[in-house]
């Protein structure tokens, strides 16, 4: 068993402030448009603690993987941790999976290996995540199952 066993490069991930504002801006330079959502995980982890976590994501496509733009609208996560620490700016690399099972395969691969998850959640049936530290790379990879989401609350661009 391989990580990368169906997975696919699904979207490279900046954490951002102001979300409205990064995505109006990129969308101008760019030329894409930002779909965006409000997440709330139904459950998770944050560094090994139970935590339901809440933020804005805004995603544009490009080719068949996307951009993605996050902003975190709880307090205790990895996002405003990154945020004190590193200012707006690039967070993680994240690979899709087309099943929960393919993903929670690749996780517990990692796990295997020794690999830390800092941060996990759930979105009910829609959407699972794993955040694993890298730190040969000084970065974070994201494993992702998504299923089909609701219609974004706005389009940006």
């Amino acid at each position: 068993m391989s990580v990368s066993d169906g997975a696919v490069f699904h979207h490279t991930c900046f954490v951002v402030r102001d979300i409205e504002q990064t995505a109006s801006s990129l969308a101008k330079s760019l030329g894409v448009a930002f779909a965006l959502w409000t997440i709330e995980t139904t459950s998770g982890q944050v560094k090994g603690k139970d935590a339901r976590v809440a933020f804005r994501v805004a995603i544009a496509q490009v080719g068949d993987a996307s951009f993605e733009l996050l902003s975190p609208v709880s307090d205790d996560n990895v996002y405003t941790e990154h945020l004190a620490a590193h200012g707006d700016g690039f967070h993680h690399t994240c690979l899709g999976y087309p099943t929960l099972a393919a993903l929670r395969a690749a996780r517990d691969e990692l796990l295997k290996q020794g690999r830390t998850v800092v941060q996990s959640g759930a979105v009910g049936d829609a959407a699972e995540f794993y955040y694993f530290d890298m730190p040969e790379l000084r970065s974070v990879l994201e494993l992702l199952y998504l299923g089909e989401l609701p219609p974004p609350e706005k389009t940006i661009g």
